[in-house]
């Protein structure tokens, strides 16, 4: 994996842009370039799960430095990466290439504006229940990103709001189980849940 070394220059960078610029009015900040326990988490998972089959739909959906993509990649899925800001898919891509000699697609999805036409029998998603505001948006992308008798992995770091989160999800009739393990990066120990979620 290729991480950035300076993530405070892109959080610099962004600072020093105009109140009205979209990339401040719509908070884009750059928490895609490091690489966080949660897609550690979600990687590991998926190694040991043996859940991807050689030739499954897999799409990761705020991918970031892309490395649950990769490990999908590498077990054989035929995977879409995506991001709803450019430079994210370019280290994804980059990062791809150094890891990985099969072929992916790289595309702009803002999930909050799903399409269906990149529906996948696997969905995978570290770390995107980070704001409460877009649990709505979540919970619909959910419905129209999984193709029926698919399901969604969705890795987590245990943060206490996202627990009415999970609650909601299954008030709204999905299938929602859960496992947990410790991710230590940084000599910094993160307990991440992985969440095996189906609409219904």
């Amino acid at each position: 994996m290729d991480i950035i070394s300076d993530v405070d220059f892109l959080f610099n960078e962004l600072v020093k842009k105009d109140d009205n610029h979209p990339d401040v009015q719509d908070e884009r900040i750059p928490y895609w370039a490091d690489l966080w326990p949660s897609a550690i988490g979600l990687s590991h998972f998926l190694i040991q799960s043996a859940i991807i089959k050689p030739g499954m739909n897999v799409l990761e959906i705020g991918c970031g430095l892309g490395l649950p993509g990769i490990v999908a990649g590498k077990l054989g899925g035929d995977v879409v990466l995506t991001d709803y800001m450019q430079e994210p898919l370019v280290f994804a891509e980059h990062n791809w290439k150094l890891n990985n000699t099969a072929k992916a697609a790289f595309k702009i999805l803002d999930w909050r504006k799903s399409d269906s036409a990149f529906a996948a029998d696997l969905v995978l998603a570290a770390d995107v229940a980070y704001e409460t505001k877009a649990f709505a948006d979540l919970m619909l992308a959910f419905r129209v990103l999984v193709k029926p008798g698919g399901c969604l992995l969705m890795a987590e770091p245990n943060r206490a709001f996202a627990q009415t989160f999970f609650s909601e999800l299954k008030k709204q009739k999905f299938e929602v189980h859960s496992t947990a393990m410790n991710v230590i990066r940084h000599q910094l120990k993160t307990k991440v849940n992985l969440y095996t979620i189906r609409p219904q």
